[in-house]
């Protein structure tokens, strides 16, 4: 059981990002899903769930769709109406004591219906780690379909 202060860093490529463990989330490993092997689509791979597939998204560090084939793992977001997942390159659950979060309101409007994708940082030595809005990145996430 994650303790609901605990933070899980999410890689991609040379990026990483923060998403609080409270957010309720599953990690698949690779071999555990079905990869899309057509070069179109915006979906990397899909989980099957009890006859349903939950698309897993891969995103570059700006958030846009790509279709790089390094990644190890997905991390799926406990969300309604289904599941929606990332692919990472890297995911850690960091230990409570390293993490200090300093909130913020990102400017501009926000890109999902449900606000912005970002509610904080972490700032560690010379580098920033954003932290991920759980409910606005699954919004995001779902978004972005299965075109």
């Amino acid at each position: 059981m994650t303790d609901p202060n605990q933070y899980l860093r999410l890689q991609l490529g040379d990026t990483s990002f923060l998403l609080p463990s409270s957010s309720g989330f599953t990690i698949e490993q690779r071999e555990n899903l079905i990869t899309n092997k057509s070069p179109e689509g915006n979906v990397a791979a899909w989980r099957v769930v009890q006859a349903t597939r939950l698309p897993a998204y891969c995103l570059d560090a700006a958030l846009r769709v790509t279709r790089q084939h390094l990644w190890h793992r997905a991390v799926f977001l406990d969300t309604l109406p289904q599941a929606v997942g990332l692919t990472v390159d890297e995911v850690q659950l960091l230990p409570r004591a390293e993490t200090v979060i300093s909130p913020f309101m990102p400017l501009g409007l926000p890109p999902t219906r449900l606000g912005h994708l970002f509610s904080g940082a972490w700032v560690t030595g010379h580098r920033a780690l954003l932290v991920f809005e759980p409910k606005a990145l699954a919004a995001y996430l779902q978004s972005l379909g299965e075109e």
